[in-house]
């Protein structure tokens, strides 16, 4: 049974090293969208807000796929926020109730208790890591769509004021 919990112990500290990581990898995204949120909020006012006054077929397209690279974006840090939301982070009980009842029974008893615990905890930390990394991987899937928008964007207008 100590190889075991030992094995478990080692799998619990692995699992929360992940949680950190994405929580990190959450908060320098977020940091980067919201940049990006308010560069293309910016750009959006140039030329007296000439993009949202189109004239031309190529001027609404380009309004067209700047609207859905803005509300791509928008998304994309929504599911950046869902992913760092600070829900309930499964840990190993840690209550003076739990203590007090390792300390009165058995060895066996209690290695089975603490085996169960960590099984427990690990299962409910490895679900919400999931969960985190599913919103994470929409953010990003959704931050791809932006940028092939914008891009789009910045080509057609570069190719209209050239053939001006």
């Amino acid at each position: 049974m100590k190889q075991t919990l030992e094995y478990l112990k080692d799998r619990y500290t692995e699992e929360q090293s992940r949680f950190d990581h994405f929580e990190n990898k959450c908060s320098k995204f977020l940091t980067f969208v919201t940049v990006i949120i308010a560069v293309i909020s910016a750009l959006s006012g140039i030329n007296d807000g000439a993009i949202f006054q189109p004239v031309t077929e190529v001027a609404w397209v380009i309004l067209v796929l700047y609207l859905f690279g803005a509300l791509s974006i928008v998304c994309s840090w929504g599911h950046a926020l869902l992913a760092l939301r600070i829900g309930d982070c499964s840990v190993m009980p840690r209550s003076r109730e739990t203590a007090e009842y390792l300390s009165v029974v058995d060895d066996e008893t209690a290695s089975k208790h603490i085996y169960n615990c960590y099984v427990d905890t690990l299962e409910k930390l490895a679900t919400e890591i999931n969960h985190k990394s599913r919103n994470l991987e929409l953010a990003y899937q959704e931050l791809t769509i932006s940028a092939w928008c914008l891009g789009l964007v910045a080509a057609f207008t570069i190719c209209m004021e050239i053939t001006k």
